[in-house]
């Protein structure tokens, strides 16, 4: 894990969201699912769990595999911001609902 987000400031915000992804969460996921389908999100997480916690050697041996595997974590991060961020926002009506009644 990154040391960056351990810093107290950033453990419950969103890093990698710009501030257009925070004004259109739903961006996001449309970004996500452009790069990705969901066969591919689902192979390449059981490659990488399965190299991570079985494998002696290593199924990213190459730089493209490499720089693949890092482009998909930082999608999934950001993927992650932009679902925590509607949840939050759900929580809020949700709890606005309630103290209108």
């Amino acid at each position: 894990m990154r040391t960056i987000n351990h810093h107290p400031k950033w453990l419950k915000q969103p890093l990698r969201l710009t501030e257009e992804d925070r004004q259109n969460l739903f961006v996001v996921l449309d970004n996500f699912f452009s790069c990705y389908s969901l066969q591919d999100v689902r192979e390449m997480l059981w490659d990488w769990l399965v190299t991570a916690l079985a494998s002696d050697s290593s199924n990213y041996d190459n730089g493209t595999d490499r720089s693949n595997l890092i482009f998909l974590y930082e999608n999934l991060e950001t993927l992650v911001e932009a679902a925590y961020l509607l949840m939050k926002k759900q929580e809020s009506i949700k709890n606005n609902k309630e103290k209108a009644n």
